[in-house]
């Protein structure tokens, strides 16, 4: 990484690794303003999606389109595990470390198949 400019509230940084899916690309220019991503240069949509959003709130968790709590998100999350057939869990690629052993212990114990984005 190599800061390129830095101002009061502006900073761009070049040669950013991307660390959202296995390609590893360095090559992204990424404008800061304000201890916030405005701007993604050289990123595919994933990288600008996630850098540009990294700051936002989570939303809000709904079942059927009604906002819930998360308690409640939890709990028909599990029910619909424990009724599935065949259950997959599929992603993972901007998931840290520690959520990534989550998701293979649930599976271990759940009995789901477990597939990365690479697969695609």
């Amino acid at each position: 990484m190599t800061v390129v400019k830095q101002e009061e509230n502006i900073t761009i940084t070049e040669h950013v690794v991307c660390p959202f899916c296995a390609t590893l690309c360095d090559d992204l220019v990424i404008h800061v303003e304000n201890n916030q991503v405005v701007k993604v240069r050289n990123g595919c949509n994933l990288a600008k999606g996630v850098f540009e959003n990294a700051h936002k709130e989570w939303a809000t968790p709904r079942i059927r389109g009604k906002e819930v709590a998360y308690g409640d998100a939890v709990e028909e999350a599990a029910r619909i595990l424990e009724a599935s057939d065949n259950p997959l869990i599929y992603g993972l690629s901007a998931t840290d470390v520690d959520a990534q052993k989550k998701c293979i212990e649930l599976a271990d114990l759940i009995g789901a198949n477990l597939d990365n984005a690479s697969s695609v």
